[in-house]
């Protein structure tokens, strides 16, 4: 009931602040405002499941002119957070208009889509082609619809700043592809970070594996994270390597989910008390390896932070539960201070966070039973003056854009 009376609150806003612009099949874009904290949205709505990846990879093309994005086919009702379910990579405008699709018959991860990413001048979107018969990382022509399949010896899923040079790797190995010669080049093997780390205890007698990497904004270094293979990983590490020493170096341990600070010289990340399961953002300099609490003034419940692309005092973070409800939490770390952002469902209020008897989960994360399967992802514009993220409010998971102008 409670939820029934939300969404009859967020299609109110809808009525009274919305104007559509209705496209082909459905489509419409609508303007919102939310009821909490005010600030303006735009939603991108579909009649199907879309999302965009992840929230530290941008699905704006490097002008900001188009979204790029992965659209489930129409009889996915369901998804599972494990799951490939088919679909379509498509483009369309940022304002939400022009909506067209690329390459069908794709079969695609709640999560991330197809790993779609843009290349240079943003002639190409780069993604990871999973079908059956023609397993390869895929480019696909934005102009055209072209796609062809590039030979790399392993998958590449992510792209340096300047999108001339993919990360690519494995469990046991990670390297680097340059895409204008097409050639490979290995920088770390699993070998490595075992006789690095020192956490050797924690590793003996237990597999583990090279688990993601990303890009430094200048693109010098890469952070590669080490985890053992327990679904709630005993050891999670980061490792930075450093190209033009050629050299990998330890960095800390124990953390969910990293983020370049965007300056270069440092990395957020949540990190959990364990006797009491409060979560509090940390920093760590990369130069220094010295880490800080960036911001414990009360728990964070969440997992997927970052900073505003100009603004490095303010950091934003989704929110599952506890005194935010579920939406994103805009944190500044100058005044020690967290608030709400947006509200998901549009509305909502805050969740009382449960007591000691609840089992925790994902790390410490206050998440009662969520009433739909839905991670925000939010992911800043270059300058900062907006935010995309997905909600599953309206039934289906949905792009929408949340104006920061005024941060």
């Amino acid at each position: 009931m409670k939820f029934f009376l939300r969404m009859l609150l967020a299609v109110a806003v809808l009525s009274l602040a919305g104007s559509a612009a209705f496209g082909q099949e459905g489509f419409s874009v609508q303007s919102l405002k939310d009821p909490v904290t005010g600030r303006s949205i735009q939603w991108y709505q579909s009649p199907r499941h879309e999302t965009h990846h992840y929230y530290f990879v941008s699905p704006w093309s490097p002008d900001e002119k188009l979204i790029a994005f992965f659209q489930f086919d129409d009889d996915v009702e369901k998804l599972t957070a494990l799951g490939r379910y088919p679909g379509a990579l498509w483009v369309m405008n940022a304002d939400g208009t022009g909506r067209r699709k690329l390459l069908g018959n794709l079969p695609g991860h709640y999560h991330v889509g197809v790993n779609q990413f843009w290349g240079p001048q943003g002639k190409y979107i780069y993604f990871s082609d999973t079908s059956p018969g023609r397993k390869c990382m895929a480019r696909v022509d934005v102009a055209s619809g072209k796609a062809e399949c590039i030979d790399t010896p392993v998958p590449c899923t992510r792209a340096s700043p300047d999108l001339k040079t993919l990360s690519c790797g494995t469990a046991d190995e990670q390297g680097v592809f340059d895409v204008e010669t097409r050639k490979y080049r290995r920088l770390v093997t699993l070998e490595r970070a075992i006789a690095l780390t020192p956490n050797k205890e924690l590793v003996r007698n237990r597999a583990s594996a090279w688990q993601n990497t990303r890009f430094s904004p200048s693109g010098d270094k890469v952070v590669i994270v080490h985890r053992t293979k327990e679904p709630f990983p005993r050891l999670v590490e980061m490792f930075i390597y450093d190209f033009k020493t050629e050299q990998l170096s330890y960095l800390t341990h124990d953390l969910h989910h990293p983020s370049w600070r965007p300056d270069g010289k440092a990395i957020v990340f949540v990190r959990r008390e364990p006797r009491t399961n409060v979560q509090s953002l940390w920093e760590v300099n990369v130069e220094t390896k010295q880490e800080r609490p960036l911001f414990d003034a009360e728990h964070v419940a969440a997992g997927h932070p970052s900073y505003h692309p100009l603004q490095q005092h303010l950091i934003v973070t989704d929110s599952y539960g506890g005194v935010y409800g579920n939406g994103l939490a805009l944190i500044n770390t100058k005044t020690n201070q967290m608030q709400q952002l947006v509200t998901i469902p549009q509305g909502a209020k805050p969740e009382a966070a449960p007591d000691e008897r609840f089992p925790f989960r994902n790390w410490g994360l206050w998440m009662p039973a969520r009433k739909y399967l839905n991670e925000p992802r939010p992911v800043w514009s270059n300058d900062g003056t907006k935010l995309l993220y997905t909600s599953e409010e309206s039934g289906r998971i949905n792009l929408y854009v949340v104006d920061t102008s005024d941060l």
